[in-house]
C-alpha cells in the first residue's frame, strides 16, 4: 500500500500510495494516488497534476462503475470531487485507503498499519498466527516450567512417583553389584558354596520384587498426576473459551477450540505421564551410573562416554527442525478436525444435496495432508536417531576391547567387567532418552504453547473491578454510539436515542446496515468504539456481564436447542426453576399444548439442534426459554422470518404475551410485523436516519416509506406469479 516517493515541495514521506490507470476524466494514464496527513496528491505519468487538502472533505468513498471504479471525496455541502479511476481488481485496496482517510478526518487518528497483514516474529520472521509469541522462538524451558507449576496441586503424588522410580532404579543399579560378587567369589573360583549362591539368588529375587512393587506405586501416582492435570487443562481451556469475547471466539473455529481442549490437553497429559518425572529420574540415573563407572575404572568410563557429546550435538541441531515439523502437524491436525466438525455439523445439508461422495473425497484430502505431515515429522527423526545411537554405542565397542584386554592382563576382574558393562548398557537408557527429548519436547511444547495461548488471552470485553449488579428496569440510552470491527471502518456511526421502560422498538433497514450489531452492543457482546450505552442511567461497561445478560431474553431467527429434553432446553435460562415455572413459561410461549402431545411430554428428547421438532416448535421452546427468567429486556432478532404464515401467527401471539411490560427491541425484514411497535428506528449506512411510529414515518415518505413500498411491490409480484 506504500510507495517510496517524495512529495514536493518539502519532501514529506507519503503514508498511502496506490497505482491507478485512469484520470478523473476517464483518460488512460500511468498514475499514482498518494496521501499523507495533510493532503492527497495525484501523479500522472510521473508529474504532480492535482493536489487536495484532506480538511476540504467530510467523506471519502469509492464509486463502482462498469469496468472501472472511481475514488472520490465529498465536501460538507455534498459536492463530489473525483480523484482518479482504477480497475476493479484495485477496488478493495482503494476502498480501504478511503476508509482510513475518512477515519483520520473524523477523529484525527492516523492509522497507517491496518493489521491486515499477518504479524510476524521480529526474531525469525515467521507468522505469529494469532498468538503473542512465536512458536519457534518461544523458550521451551519456560513452557515446560509453567507446565510443571500446574502440577503443584498434585505435588505429593508427583513426589511419590519420583521416589518410587528412584527406588526402582536403585534396585537395578544394585543388581549388577550382586552379579560381580557372584562371578568373582563363586563362578570364577569354581567354588561349591551353595549357601552363598543361594543367598545372592534370594537377594536378587527380593530386589526384583521390590522393584516390581515400586513400579506399581510409581505408575499409580504418575497416572493420578497426569489424569488430573489433563482434567484441569481441559476445564481451564473450556472455561476460558466461555469467557472470551465474541470477537476473540470468532477468530477461531469450533474445530480448533475442540482440538485445543481435547487433543492438546491429551498430548500434555501423555507427556507428563511418560516424561514428567523421568526428566528428574533419568538425569539422576545418568549422574549415578557415570559416577559408579568412573569409580570402577576411570579409563573405561571415559572411553564409554567419549562419543556421547558428538551425538548430543547432532540431535541438538535437529531441535528447530523438529519444532517446525510438529507445528506443521498441529496445523494439519486442526484443519482435519475443523473439516470433520464442519461436515458432521452440516450432515443434513450433505444428504439433502446428495454430496456424500464429494464430502468423503474432501475429508480424505485433509486426512491425507494430516498423515503426510505426521510422516514427515517422524521420518526426519527416525532417519537420524539410529545414526546418533550408533555413535553413542561406539563407546561400547571400545569398552569391550580394552576391558577384555584388562581382564586378560588381570588389571580388572571378570566380575568388575560384567558389572561395568551392565552399568554401561543401563547408561544408554538415559542417554537414549536425552536423544528423544528434542522430539518429545517439540511435540509437547507446541500443544502446551497453544493451550497457554488461549489461557493467556485477554478478553476485550471485561468487567471492571467491583462491577455493578443492577436490577434492570428497562430504560436504555445510546449516546453518540459508534462501533466498527476495525476502528477506522465503523458499522454504526453516532447513534443517539432513548428507549423507555416497557416500550417496544422496531429496528429496520437494509441488510448490512448494523441492526444486529446494535443489539449485540446492547447485550455487550462487543464494546462500543465510540460513545456510551447506559441502562437505567448506569454505563453498560460498569454492569457485571452476568447480571446484564441474565436479565435480557433473546429469541433469534435460528434459535439453538441443545441435545437434551424439552425440559432441559427451557430450563437452560434458569436451571433452578421448578416444574410449575417451566409450564408457565411454556404456556406464555403457546408451547404447552404441543409439548404435552409429544411421546414423553417435557422429557422428550429434541435431538441434535432440535431436529426432531418443526421450526415453529423450536421457536416456541426458544421463546419459553427466553421468558422463563422473567427478563426485563427482550430482544427479537428475525424471530419469525423463516416460518410459514400460520406458524408465524402463533409465534406472534406468543411474542405478544412475552413482551407485555418489558422493554422490547425487535428486528424484522418483514416490516408488517413491526407496524404495532411504539416507535421504529430506521438505520441507513450505519446512521440513525429516522425515528417515529409506523404512521408518522409513512406520512414522512422517507427511507422507511420506500422500504415498505418496495416490500409491497415484491409481495404483489409474488402473488401475481
Amino acid at each position: 500500500m506504500k510507495l517510496k516517493i517524495k512529495l514536493p515541495p518539502d519532501g514529506r514521506d507519503v503514508h498511502f500510495s496506490l497505482p491507478f490507470g485512469f484520470t478523473a476524466q476517464g483518460e488512460k494514464c500511468d498514475g499514482v494516488f498518494a496521501a499523507d496527513d495533510i493532503g492527497i496528491y495525484i501523479y500522472t505519468d510521473g508529474s504532480l497534476t492535482a493536489e487536495y487538502r484532506l480538511t476540504d472533505f467530510a467523506e471519502f468513498r469509492c464509486h463502482r462503475m462498469v469496468g472501472t471504479s472511481m475514488a472520490q471525496g465529498v465536501s460538507e455541502n455534498g459536492g463530489e470531487t473525483a480523484f482518479c479511476g482504477f480497475s476493479q481488481d484495485m477496488f478493495l485496496r482503494f476502498a480501504e485507503v478511503m476508509k482510513l482517510l475518512e477515519h483520520y478526518v473524523r477523529t484525527g487518528e492516523l492509522i497507517t498499519d491496518t493489521g491486515e497483514d499477518e504479524p510476524v516474529c521480529p526474531k525469525c520472521g515467521m507468522p505469529l498466527e494469532g498468538g503473542n509469541e512465536c512458536v519457534f522462538c518461544r523458550s521451551k524451558g519456560s513452557v515446560m516450567l509453567r507446565l510443571l507449576k500446574m502440577i503443584r496441586p498434585y505435588r505429593k503424588y508427583f513426589f511419590a512417583a519420583v521416589v518410587f522410580t528412584v527406588i526402582s532404579q536403585a534396585v537395578w543399579v544394585f543388581v549388577p553389584y550382586l552379579d560381580r560378587v557372584l562371578i568373582d567369589r563363586y563362578v570364577t573360583p569354581k567354588t561349591d558354596n551353595v549357601h552363598g549362591i543361594a543367598v545372592i539368588a534370594l537377594s536378587m529375587m527380593t530386589l526384583l520384587a521390590a522393584a516390581g512393587v515400586s513400579d506399581f506405586f510409581n505408575m499409580k501416582n504418575s497416572f493420578r498426576v497426569a489424569l488430573n492435570l489433563g482434567k484441569d487443562i481441559r476445564e481451564a481451556v473450556f472455561e476460558k473459551s466461555q469467557q472470551l469475547s465474541m470477537s476473540s471466539v470468532s477468530k477461531r473455529t469450533a474445530g480448533e477450540l475442540i482440538n485445543r481442549i481435547s487433543n492438546d490437553a491429551a498430548k500434555i497429559e501423555d507427556f507428563v505421564t511418560a516424561n514428567g518425572k523421568d526428566m528428574i529420574v533419568k538425569l539422576l540415573s545418568f549422574i549415578i551410573l557415570s559416577t559408579l563407572m568412573f569409580l570402577i575404572n576411570p579409563k573405561l568410563a571415559l572411553l564409554t562416554l567419549l562419543p556421547t557429546p558428538f551425538a548430543l550435538i547432532l540431535v541438538k541441531k535437529l531441535e528447530h527442525i523438529m519444532h517446525m515439523n510438529y507445528t506443521r502437524v498441529w496445523k494439519t491436525s486442526v484443519a482435519h478436525s475443523e473439516k470433520l466438525h464442519d461436515i458432521l455439523h452440516g450432515i443434513r445439508e450433505v444428504k439433502s444435496f446428495g454430496r456424500e461422495k464429494q464430502e468423503e473425497e474432501r475429508y480424505s484430502r485433509y486426512s491425507l495432508a494430516f498423515t503426510k505431515a505426521c510422516i514427515r515429522g517422524e521420518t526426519m527423526w527416525y532417519m537420524t536417531q539410529p545414526f546418533a545411537y550408533f555413535i553413542v554405542t561406539a563407546g561400547n565397542y571400545l569398552m569391550l576391547y580394552f576391558g577384555g584386554k584388562m581382564v586378560l592382563g588381570e588389571a580388572l576382574t571378570l566380575g568388575q567387567l560384567v558389572q561395568f558393562t551392565t552399568y554401561a548398557s543401563m547408561l544408554y537408557d538415559p542417554i537414549n532418552w536425552l536423544f528423544q527429548m528434542p522430539r518429545l519436547l517439540a511435540d509437547a511444547s507446541v500443544s502446551a504453547g497453544k493451550v497457554f495461548e488461549i489461557l493467556d488471552e485477554r478478553s476485550d470485553v471485561r468487567d471492571i473491578p467491583d462491577p455493578v449488579r443492577l436490577e434492570i428496569k428497562g430504560d436504555i440510552e445510546l449516546d453518540d454510539v459508534s462501533f466498527g470491527y476495525r476502528s477506522y471502518d465503523p458499522v454504526l456511526k453516532n447513534i443517539t436515542c432513548n428507549i423507555r421502560q416497557g416500550e417496544m422498538i422496531g429496528i429496520v433497514g437494509h441488510s448490512g446496515v448494523g441492526k444486529s450489531t446494535l443489539i449485540n452492543l446492547i447485550m455487550r457482546l462487543y464494546d462500543c468504539t465510540g460513545g456510551e450505552i447506559r441502562i437505567d442511567g448506569v454505563p453498560i461497561g460498569d454492569i457485571e456481564q452476568h447480571s446484564l445478560r441474565s436479565q435480557i431474553g433473546v429469541v433469534l431467527q435460528e434459535s439453538f436447542l441443545f441435545d437434551g429434553s424439552v425440559y432441559d432446553n427451557i430450563s437452560y435460562a434458569k436451571p433452578q426453576a421448578g416444574f410449575e415455572e417451566i409450564i408457565r413459561a411454556a404456556k406464555i410461549a403457546n408451547a404447552h399444548e404441543f409439548i404435552t402431545k409429544l411421546p414423553d411430554g417435557y422429557n422428550t428428547k429434541v435431538g441434535n439442534k432440535g431436529f426432531q421438532l418443526s421450526g415453529g416448535e423450536r421457536q416456541r421452546i426458544a421463546i419459553a426459554r427466553a421468558v422463563l427468567n422473567d427478563p426485563r429486556i427482550i430482544i427479537l432478532d428475525e424471530a419469525t422470518a423463516s416460518l410459514d404464515t400460520q406458524t408465524e401467527k402463533m409465534i406472534q401471539q406468543s411474542l405478544a404475551k412475552l413482551t407485555e411490560g418489558r422493554t422490547t427491541i425487535a428486528i424484522a425484514h418483514r416490516l408488517s410485523t413491526l407496524s404495532n411497535a411504539d416507535r421504529l428506528f430506521v438505520l441507513d449506512k450505519g446512521r440513525l436516519a429516522e425515528t417515529g411510529t409506523h404512521k408518522e414515518l409513512m406520512e414522512k415518505k422517507g427511507g422507511y416509506y420506500r422500504l415498505v413500498m418496495a416490500q409491497r411491490q415484491t409481495t404483489k409480484m409474488r402473488a401475481a406469479t
